[in-house]
């Protein structure tokens, strides 16, 4: 299948934001400027991850579905439970839908698919798939159980990504005042975070859990319905900005499972078995950190990583079906 430079350029560039915020998650306490980029990439990198992950969700057979991402997300379910037991000595119990650290995209991935197809039939259901993001957040019953919460907090970026016509932001993006428009915007949006990111509640960005459990009961709608509007400003306005040739960071967008999948094991090896993070201090230290992530971005998208996660990716489930028909 011939690649899309332009959405693997986003892809790449996304990917590269997701470890980098990752990693400096520790300091966001310790330094404006790390609150402010964490805070910034959070606002927009997982509804951007959704919307991009919706425009190639045409094809969705339910076996494929099943081979391609919920077999890689039990075999990484069961390697985190040996890790986080034998290896981080974190002990817990094995719950296959309370997905482990970043495991929850690829649950919520799952069902996106599954439903998408169903769904897209309904009428108004853009909006109706917002409402129920923000309506979602008064539940406090849900909990991370099978990522239910954030599956429907951003299932209407999914959504807007299915819908996305490629061809026709091209045509508007074309014009030189559409993306002067788009980049003054963007710069606008994140000066108010870097004024503000002191007083911006993490958590809401996250979605991951109730508006009650974050503190935020009465006015967590607001926050939300807010961020919905900025994830979505800022997602086309880098749309219009995104190159569309090949550059050296393309092949990363390439290779965004890998990336995605295998970073969260070192971060949390490094977390659970050295002091690094607690031994980071200075502004210079923090900043190798970033140099860090990005280095081991570029490290995770070498062919043997891709490999590995092409392999979970194919496991002969159909073989193994119909085994078990043979048997019964």
């Amino acid at each position: 299948m011939q690649r899309d430079n332009y959405f693997d350029n986003y892809r790449g560039i996304l990917m590269l934001l997701v470890v980098v915020a990752h990693f400096i998650g520790p300091f966001r306490n310790d330094s404006h400027f790390m609150k402010f980029l964490e805070t910034s990439i959070y606002l927009f990198h997982m509804p951007a991850f959704a919307f991009i992950c919706g425009h190639f969700s045409r094809k969705n057979d339910l076996l494929r579905l099943v081979k391609r991402i919920f077999v890689p997300y039990v075999i990484l379910q069961i390697v985190y439970h040996i890790l986080l037991n034998y290896v981080w000595g974190r002990e817990t119990d094995f719950r296959l839908l309370l997905p482990k650290y970043s495991l929850w995209f690829l649950l919520s991935l799952f069902c996106w698919r599954v439903l998408i197809d169903k769904i897209i039939k309904i009428k108004g259901i853009i909006p109706i798939s917002f409402l129920l993001g923000i309506l979602v957040g008064f539940d406090t019953s849900i909990g991370e159980f099978a990522a239910i919460g954030r599956t429907v907090a951003f299932l209407p970026f999914f959504i807007l990504g299915y819908r996305f016509d490629k061809n026709k932001c091209m045509e508007f993006a074309k014009k030189y005042s559409v993306k002067i428009c788009s980049g003054v915007s963007l710069f606008l949006i994140f000066s108010v975070v870097f004024l503000e990111a002191e007083h911006i509640n993490f958590s809401i960005l996250s979605m991951k859990n109730s508006y009650a459990k974050i503190g935020e009961l009465e006015r967590g709608w607001i926050y939300r319905l807010t961020a919905y509007i900025l994830a979505t400003l800022i997602i086309y306005f880098i749309a219009v900005l995104m190159p569309r040739k090949k550059h050296w960071f393309t092949y990363l967008g390439q290779r965004t499972m890998s990336i995605y999948l295998l970073h969260g094991i070192i971060y949390k090896s490094i977390e659970y078995l050295t002091d690094a993070y607690t031994a980071i201090e200075t502004k210079l230290e923090m900043g190798l950190t970033i140099v860090f992530s990005v280095l081991l971005t570029l490290v995770l998208s070498l062919k043997p990583f891709h490999l590995i996660i092409q392999m979970l990716s194919n496991v002969p489930v159909e073989k193994m079906l119909l085994s078990e028909e043979e048997n019964e």
